[in-house]
């Protein structure tokens, strides 16, 4: 009995390696089909390779060998068939570098009818709004409120606050361990590049910058109702009276927040000029530059010219006679600007024909403006009378990261002195130990 459950167990075993070797005897037939259609399929790419490239070769060698015959019309002619094999591959060669510097030059050309139609297009102003289309910007503007609200109220108060930190926070007491020298947003010029309205245009309202420093309004344009700016086509450029301090473009976002009205007859005929709340960030780069940005909402096109300052440091500038006399009938114009960037001026001043106050005090619109650390900063004043100019004269200033400076401006028989006062940026707020306070 136990012999026959041996035998029975040995059968087993047999038949159970019988079952392991036809499996893998099927397993080797199905991997060796596999490569058999694996290496078919190699074979028939390589052959469609080889006869692609025969034809190449062929048609290059046809185009070379007609183009010769017609450089040396008249001549005896090329005979591709007639031709040894190092003369045939010297010819397809010849043509397959001729076929690669006319791709290069087809590519220049693109690429370059590419960057003209771009520049075209940023030349180009955008359209005027359309007053019968639905305009969505009150809702973004709804929309950022409610969201500032939601995560700057607690900390900066209102939306309609104007940020509490002066200019020439650090000029009389620096404090290295709070400040720093960051990026700096200059303002040059605010237009009403297009308007759905009819010019003249008498313009009341708000413009204001945010940065995140403390995310509130930093004006650089307010005019009441009963102080209207009149804008007419031929000069549409608002008087900026800001900003407050200097616009930090190093923390985040900045914004431009806009909401002007022209004026009717009445109110109730007051209409929005521009409402707006948009980023108007750019990238870092390593020196200074200067950019502009088109906004439209309503029945504007807002144009915003400005320059990123690297490095910076504020200057807020005062200019006093100190001999002489603002000269009789004439216009002052007076600007600040950076050295490296020779034709963009913030405009501080266009006095029209009025004079400086009693204590010689030149009222300037506006006075604060940032320059690079290592650069220099460029106070100008120009005198016209009538449309002509009568004198000019310009000083220039190395910047300080605190204290102050002086200079003269002299202009015909009136000499004017310059005073600059220099101030780092905080690096951020608030900031335990500063207190920010009015003049």
């Amino acid at each position: 009995m136990e012999m026959d459950t041996e035998e029975a167990g040995r059968k087993r075993e047999r038949l159970t390696d019988m079952d392991k070797a036809k499996k893998k005897q099927a397993g080797r037939m199905k991997t060796s089909g596999e490569i058999s259609a694996a290496s078919q399929a190699v074979s028939f790419c390589r052959q469609v390779w080889e006869s692609s490239a025969k034809l190449t070769y062929e048609l290059r060698l046809k185009r070379a060998v007609a183009r010769r015959n017609e450089e040396n019309f008249g001549g005896e002619p090329i005979v591709a068939t007639e031709l040894t094999q190092q003369e045939r591959a010297a010819l397809v060669q010849e043509e397959e570098e001729r076929e690669r510097i006319a791709q290069r030059e087809r590519s220049d050309r693109r690429i370059a009818e590419m960057l003209a139609a771009d520049a075209e297009r940023a030349r180009a102003p955008p359209p005027p709004p359309d007053p019968n289309q639905e305009d969505p910007s009150e809702e973004e503007y709804s929309e950022y409120r409610r969201i500032w609200d939601k995560k700057w109220s607690s900390q900066y108060g209102s939306f309609e606050d104007i940020t509490p930190i002066p200019c020439m926070c650090f000029t009389e007491n620096p404090m290295p361990h709070l400040t720093f020298n960051p990026s700096t947003v200059q303002i040059f010029a605010v237009k009403v590049a297009e308007t759905a309205s009819q010019w003249p245009l008498d313009v009341f309202g708000t413009i204001a910058m945010r940065d995140g420093l403390d995310h509130n309004r930093n004006i650089i344009f307010r005019r009441t109702r009963d102080n209207c700016q009149t804008l007419c086509q031929q000069d549409p450029y608002l008087v900026l009276t800001g900003p407050v301090r200097a616009v930090v473009h190093q923390y985040g976002s900045v914004y431009i927040d806009a909401v002007l009205k022209v004026k009717g007859s009445t109110e109730s005929e007051d209409r929005y000029l521009s409402f707006l709340i948009r980023r108007c960030n750019c990238n870092e780069r390593l020196a200074s530059f200067v950019s502009s940005r088109s906004y439209s909402s309503k029945l504007s096109t807002l144009e915003l010219a400005y320059g990123i300052i690297v490095s910076s440091v504020e200057a807020t500038i005062t200019i006093r006679v100190i001999e002489g006399s603002w000269p009789d009938g004439c216009r002052g114009q007076f600007t600040a600007g950076t050295a490296s960037l020779p034709h963009m001026k913030a405009l501080l001043l266009d006095s029209g024909e009025k004079a400086a106050a009693a204590d010689g005090m030149v009222e300037l619109s506006r006075r604060v403006v940032s320059v690079e650390r290592l650069g220099q900063l460029i106070v100008s004043a120009v005198f016209f009378r009538g449309g002509d100019k009568v004198a000019e004269d310009k000083t220039c200033f190395e910047p300080l990261e605190a204290g102050r400076s002086q200079g003269e401006l002299h202009v015909g028989l009136c000499k004017m002195q310059v005073t600059v006062a220099w101030s780092q940026f905080l690096k951020g707020y608030p900031i335990r130990g500063f207190s920010p306070a009015r003049e």
